[in-house]
């Protein structure tokens, strides 16, 4: 259920991105809703789950903090890096593919360290147009790492005492860099939500069958309802996170209860992380392709944007199964056989 909801939550941003594209680069004249871009907020709070749902067991454990960063620095880094590259090299030898944005060594290696920075059209994000989220995903990683040595009871406690303490610094000091705006951003309270779920979902918590699906229902409402609300920083903790933790809570109670979800959910959830990552790379392309081949003045944007989505979607689980999922596999593979051979050496 887990992996239907990440597929639910990279298509949600696919398609606020296709709206996008059809505005920005198919010279379409859209109303572009902000409701697709919420996808980032449910993701996080199903990293905050799934990170303590498989190393439940692993609190306090010897090398825990270490084997944690270590597998998720195998799950992330190769392909954000891959299509960092990417972005860094069009910058360098197609600078005329972006309207604003040039290319500058703090820019880039701050990307590649997943630190934000300003670009030099004052924006601040990363490279690639969806790496900033991984910026705020690496900061809870260390937190993690660093709380996977303390005893499982302490997380909440500490989690919650660490993230409440980075919102008020941002709130009382003026000028925090902006590499340090990940730890005061309330958006962190998203993986404290889903880090709570877990608990409660390891625990043996779970609805029955018509809460689970009220409370699925619930949160798709609210969705639609607070989706225009303005609550200033607050806005999307309060108007996507705590819907999606409604959605999150019913869909993994179903899950409990032996409710199946389609096979392709499950399978564009194993490829969200390349469908995340890739698309930027897309849709921009084929927008661009429609406008010049005039293409925009004769046809809907439906046909644009259904092609733009479709077309994004093989795109990602292609890459998953030809790039990220064998890269992943190599490495792991020569990490273990490291690990073996020099225990064998000591």
């Amino acid at each position: 259920m887990v992996q239907a909801l990440r597929a639910i939550a990279a298509s949600a941003v696919v398609s606020y991105h296709v709206f996008f594209m059809l505005v920005h680069n198919a010279g379409y004249s859209l109303y572009v809703p902000e409701i697709g871009a919420s996808g980032v907020d449910l993701f996080f709070l199903i990293s905050g789950f799934i990170m303590v749902y498989t190393n439940f067991g692993a609190f306090g454990q010897p090398g825990a903090p270490t084997s944690f960063i270590q597998r998720r620095a195998i799950r992330i880094v190769p392909m954000y890096w891959i299509c960092t590259t990417g972005v860094v090299a069009l910058l360098t030898f197609v600078p005329r593919l972006f309207s604003s944005v040039e290319f500058t060594w703090t820019y880039v290696i701050s990307s590649y360290l997943f630190l934000l920075s300003e670009n030099s059209a004052g924006q601040i994000g990363t490279v690639l147009q969806t790496g900033w989220t991984l910026c705020f995903e690496a900061y809870f990683y260390v937190l993690f790492a660093v709380l996977l040595n303390w005893p499982r009871r302490y997380f909440l406690i500490a989690s919650g005492a660490v993230f409440a303490a980075g919102v008020v610094l941002g709130r009382l000091v003026p000028h925090v860099p902006i590499w340090m705006t990940v730890a005061t951003n309330p958006i962190l309270l998203e993986f404290y939500l889903g880090a709570a779920l877990a608990f409660l979902f390891v625990n043996g918590y779970s609805l029955p069958r018509v809460p689970a699906i009220a409370a699925v229902s619930l949160g798709i409402v609210i969705l639609g309802v607070a989706r225009n609300a303005n609550l200033g920083i607050w806005n999307g903790v309060v108007c996507f996170g705590l819907p999606y933790a409604a959605i999150l809570l019913g869909a993994t109670s179903l899950d409990r209860i032996g409710i199946k979800v389609p096979k392709v959910l499950v399978g564009l959830g194993d490829s969200s992380y390349s469908l995340y990552l890739i698309h930027p790379f897309i849709l921009p392309a084929l927008g661009k392709f429609w406008l010049a081949s005039h293409l925009s003045e004769r046809t809907s944007p439906l046909v644009l944007g259904l092609i733009a989505f479709s077309c994004a979607l093989f795109t990602g689980h292609l890459v998953y199964l030809l790039i990220e999922r064998p890269t992943t596999n190599r490495i792991s593979q020569a990490w273990r056989d490291y690990r073996s051979a020099s225990t064998l050496r000591s």
